[in-house]
C-alpha cells in the first residue's frame, strides 16, 4: 500500500510548497542586501532547512489529495472522482467534438469467490483485475472502483475502433491470467456513451448499469446451460 502511495502520488504540493518558499527566501535576501548591503549569511544553511520543511509539508499535501481520490485497496481512484471529473471532462468532450465511453464493469459470481475462498483472496482478485485494467487502459482513461466489486472506467474517444481494442485486450488479458484461487473470473460489461445516449452522468450509469444487467443475466443462462450438458 505505501509502496503504491509513493508511485502514484503526484507532486503538486511539494513543487508550490517549495518554489513559494523559494521565491520568498530570495525576495527577503534580495531586501537585506538592499538595505544592508550584503546577503544575511554567504551560506545559507538556514534557507536550506525552510526549503526542506516547505517540501515536507508539500508531501503530506499530496498525500493527503491521493488518499482523498483513491480507492485503498486497488489504487484505483474512488467513486467521489469520478463524479468531481465528469463535468471537466463533458466540457472537454463537447470542445472536442469526441464522445465518452462510460463502461461499468461486474465481477460475475464475486460472492462465491468470498464465501468458498475467503475475503482476502477476493481482495486479492480485485487487486489484479485493476493491475489487468492499467495495462490495457491509457493513461487518460479514467479507471475507478465504484464499489464492491464494481469497477467503472471514464474513455474519451473519437475512433470506437480503438475503444473496442482495450476492451478486447481486457478481456484477453482476463482470460490468460493464472488466478491464484485454482478458478476463472469473469466479468460483465455494460456501456453507456456521452452524450450520444445521455447528457447527465447519473442516466448514463443507470443506463451503463441496465446493460451490464443484461450481460449478467445472459452469462447465467449461459454457464446454466454448460452445466446441464455436463
Amino acid at each position: 500500500m505505501k509502496r503504491r502511495v509513493k508511485q502514484q502520488m503526484g507532486y503538486r504540493g511539494r513543487v508550490i510548497s517549495a518554489l513559494f518558499v523559494a521565491i520568498l527566501l530570495l525576495f527577503i535576501r534580495e531586501m537585506v542586501s538592499i538595505h544592508f548591503g550584503h546577503p544575511p549569511h554567504p551560506y545559507p544553511i538556514p534557507a536550506i532547512i525552510v526549503l526542506i520543511l516547505a517540501w515536507l509539508l508539500g508531501k503530506q499535501y499530496d498525500k493527503y489529495v491521493y488518499l482523498s481520490t483513491r480507492d485503498p485497496l486497488t489504487g484505483l481512484y474512488n467513486r467521489r472522482y469520478v463524479h468531481d471529473k465528469f463535468r471537466s471532462l463533458a466540457k472537454y468532450a463537447d470542445r472536442k467534438n469526441v464522445n465518452i465511453s462510460i463502461l461499468l464493469l461486474d465481477v460475475n459470481d464475486f460472492k462465491e469467490i468470498n464465501d468458498q475462498y475467503g475475503h482476502q483472496e477476493g481482495d486479492s482478485v480485485l487487486g489484479t483485475l485493476s493491475t489487468l485494467l492499467r495495462h490495457s487502459f491509457g493513461p487518460k482513461d479514467i479507471l475507478a472502483r465504484w464499489g464492491g466489486d464494481e469497477f467503472i472506467i471514464l474513455s474519451v474517444f473519437s475512433d470506437v475502433n480503438v475503444l473496442s481494442n482495450k476492451i478486447n485486450d481486457f478481456k484477453s488479458r482476463l482470460d490468460a491470467e493464472d488466478w491464484e484461487y485454482k478458478g476463472n473470473v469473469s466479468i460483465s460489461i455494460g456501456q453507456a456513451v456521452y452524450p450520444v445516449d445521455a447528457a447527465n452522468l447519473q442516466k448514463l450509469l443507470d443506463l451503463a448499469d441496465n446493460n451490464m444487467y443484461e450481460e449478467k443475466v445472459h452469462f447465467k443462462k449461459k454457464r446454466g446451460i454448460q452445466k446441464s450438458n455436463i
